[in-house]
């Protein structure tokens, strides 16, 4: 494996495999897409004229040099709702997934405190596995409102199991292992072995699954939104466009085409990313 640990009792020293999982062509390839999306989210809007709520008289217009994609049903600037939306799509990703990293870990890790604790978890996350991410987006849409914040919950309560489990196995693989126990005959403090052993492995494991998690939560916002529980207009999300734009797709096909090619683009740039780095943790 990449990660590796050193003990006291002699072992090799932990490095990351962030680096050099980087260094692979299907990485790079997966940086560059993910960094074009985010790069056009972020200037995009910066960069053009048009405000994405502004209302107009060119109902459904086609493709001119004022507005590059066209309008809506309402004469709003198509390219600009678009490249706000990949806004959203970031909002989501790096608010909903860093949260259900750190709680997922920490939620998992409770097996090396509290036996008992850690079985309690164990028992959630089988809980909430067995909902798939949008009927669980469905029923939290049901019971506050669709929108953003029923968004972040869902994705959170379905990246967490994952996080959790990974935790839990990294803290038992660890555990078992000769240096790891040599330590604790040693009288090495259990926090300290926690420390030192455990959580660099399962930073590296939380690595890959970020990006994994992250091609998920675009996929359930997009999912949510298209069937009208997840952001609501006039708000632009990607989803929401795909939603409303399967409705004019013979009339006006680059009105739903282009925020699918832009989700299309962020779902696999962190697809390629993701399955980077577990190459690289498995080696």
């Amino acid at each position: 494996m990449s990660t590796t640990a050193t003990s006291a009792a002699g072992g090799r020293r932990w490095r990351p495999a962030l680096p050099a999982a980087l260094r692979g062509r299907r990485a790079r390839t997966g940086a560059v897409l993910v960094a074009l999306v985010v790069l056009l989210g972020l200037l995009g809007p910066l960069l053009l004229p048009a405000d994405p709520y502004q209302q107009g008289r060119e109902a459904l217009a086609g493709p001119s040099w004022s507005h590059p994609l066209g309008t809506d049903e309402v004469g709003r600037d198509l390219l600009a709702r678009a490249l706000y939306g990949v806004r959203i799509e970031l909002l989501v990703c790096l608010l909903a997934v860093p949260a259900a990293a750190v709680l997922g870990t920490l939620l998992g890790l409770l097996g090396g405190v509290n036996r008992l604790l850690g079985e309690a978890v164990q028992r959630l996350f089988d809980l909430l596995l067995g909902f798939h991410g949008l009927l669980l987006g469905l029923a939290i849409a049901l019971i506050v409102r669709p929108g953003l914040g029923s968004v972040v919950v869902t994705v959170v309560l379905s990246a967490l199991p994952a996080f959790g489990r990974q935790a839990r196995a990294a803290l038992l693989a660890q555990l078992a292992r000769d240096h790891v126990v040599a330590a604790r005959v040693l009288g090495v403090p259990r926090a300290r072995t926690l420390r030192r052993y455990v959580l660099p492995n399962v930073t590296d494991a939380a690595t890959a699954l970020l990006a994994v998690a992250m091609a998920h939560a675009a996929k359930i916002e997009g999912g949510l939104s298209v069937l009208g529980f997840g952001i609501q207009p006039p708000t632009p999300s990607l989803g929401t466009m795909i939603n409303t734009g399967s409705k004019y797709l013979f009339l006006h096909p680059g009105y739903a085409l282009a925020p699918v090619l832009l989700l299309g683009l962020l779902v696999f740039g962190l697809t390629l990313l993701a399955d980077s780095f577990n190459r690289e943790k498995l080696r």
